[in-house]
């Protein structure tokens, strides 16, 4: 059991040093450190206060407030150390109405709830709400080193929360959590290693970012170039093939649909295997087909409306999709799949609310296509083996991001046990926590 904070008053009058806190006992201690560190309480190292709320109701307490406020909402989609102000300011009047107090620049504010684990340092003066538990600057730590270890440490601050709606971590029980504190400078190489490392490992992750980013651009590229007889202009000349088989034509001249086939989960038997395919693709399983193999359906309502699915298998297809129907002596199916995809399907939806398609808005739409089913053979092939290798680079991409989110949990492991190796290379310590 964690015993009371009876240094934690003594931090905050005179300066207590590093040897004078006191030390978790042995037999609580987490793991063992280096020589020189010791394991202590926050609570005995640090002030940690909470925040409040305004009434929402009182506009004199946010209208042309100039003090800043945060909130867990603020750092959703929040990516630096620092932070200056969040969506909303406080007046004076709104602040002494609150609980919410002001904390010096400095300080690490976590969010202690709804989530647990937003973690940033205010760069000036601020306030919270009182969804964080917030550590006021100490002698005794460099804020970023306490800022990285608390990022790095989302399930032990998890474990000490409780709630039954939702987790929250409780000003007494932040008090409790274990932290390994070394020397100062110790601290500061430690957070000097982390960054640089970190800083290697985003170069990295731009670079793989940039490839995902650009999947569906290069996708659309090559459709370009398949619908416009590019891909194929060797392939033609080579065998003789003039052009005059491309044409501009109505998707109403090559193509029927029909609405698919209502089902209710109620009446789904999902003991089947045969698959339910909605406006998104597979929603589930049934032991029921009204689709054949090779089916192409596109989605009709909502959200993925005008979405393009290919169903190499016996399906059952919902009313939430329209069933492709065409002369398959004429078309290739897979190559009317990837005209599909290429098309923009929702161009003549101009619907405010739920948007919605069907064979009136989609037949008009204009499209340019081969009437060649070599051709289209030749297109489908050229497709099928150029986003097989796009695929694998997305996927390789993705399991690039996925590495380097594991090395980053493994540094920020190795860094609180002394194990970083402050005085080594980056590169030797990013091969190292690559081969853990």
């Amino acid at each position: 059991m964690a015993r009371p904070r009876k240094n934690a008053a003594k931090v905050q009058g005179s300066l207590l040093a590093p040897d004078e806190v006191a030390e978790i006992p042995v037999e609580e201690q987490p793991y063992p450190l280096p020589e020189g560190w010791k394991w202590v309480r926050l609570g005995d190292i640090t002030e940690i206060v909470g925040g409040g709320t305004p009434s929402s109701r009182v506009k004199e307490y946010y209208d042309n407030g100039n003090i800043p406020w945060l909130s867990p909402a603020d750092l959703s989609d929040y990516h630096e150390i620092y932070i200056c102000r969040g969506k909303k300011m406080l007046t004076v009047k709104g602040l002494n109405s609150s609980s919410a107090r002001m904390i010096p620049a400095e300080t690490v504010c976590l969010s202690s709830r709804a989530p647990i684990g937003y973690v940033v340092i205010a760069k000036n003066p601020l306030c919270t709400n009182q969804g964080f538990k917030s550590f006021l600057p100490s002698h005794l730590y460099i804020p970023k080193f306490l800022y990285w270890y608390l990022k790095g440490n989302k399930p032990l601050l998890e474990s000490y929360a409780s709630g039954t709606t939702f987790l929250e971590l409780s000003g007494a029980k932040a008090a409790q959590i274990e932290f390994p504190l070394p020397p100062l400078g110790e601290q500061q190489r430690i957070v000097d290693r982390i960054e640089s490392l970190f800083a290697k490992l985003d170069e990295a992750k731009a670079k793989a970012e940039a490839v995902l980013d650009g999947f569906e651009i290069r996708k659309a590229a090559i459709l370009h170039k398949a619908f416009t007889g590019v891909l194929t202009a060797k392939w033609r000349e080579e065998k003789g093939f003039s052009f005059d088989s491309w044409k501009k034509i109505c998707l109403g001249k090559i193509l029927k649909v029909s609405s698919g086939k209502g089902l209710t989960s109620k009446n789904m038997d999902n003991s089947g295997k045969i698959p339910v395919y909605g406006g998104n693709g597979i929603t589930g399983y049934h032991n029921q087909s009204n689709v054949v193999k090779n089916t192409i359906v596109i989605g009709r309502v909502g959200y993925y409306c005008g979405s393009v699915h290919y169903i190499k298998k016996e399906a059952w297809v919902t009313d939430n999709a329209l069933i492709v129907s065409f002369d398959r002596n004429k078309f290739e199916s897979n190559f009317l799949f990837y005209l599909l995809l290429h098309t923009d399907l929702r161009q003549n939806d101009s619907s405010t609310a739920q948007p919605v398609i069907s064979g009136s808005k989609i037949y008009p739409i204009e499209i340019t296509i081969t009437t060649n089913i070599l051709e289209q053979q030749k297109i489908v092939r050229i497709l099928d083996s150029l986003f097989a290798k796009e695929q694998q680079v997305k996927e390789a991409a993705e399991s690039v991001l996925n590495q380097i989110e594991l090395m980053k949990k493994a540094i920020l492991a190795r860094a609180f046990r002394g194990e970083l190796g402050t005085h080594g290379s980056a590169r030797d310590t990013l091969q190292n926590n690559g081969s853990m």
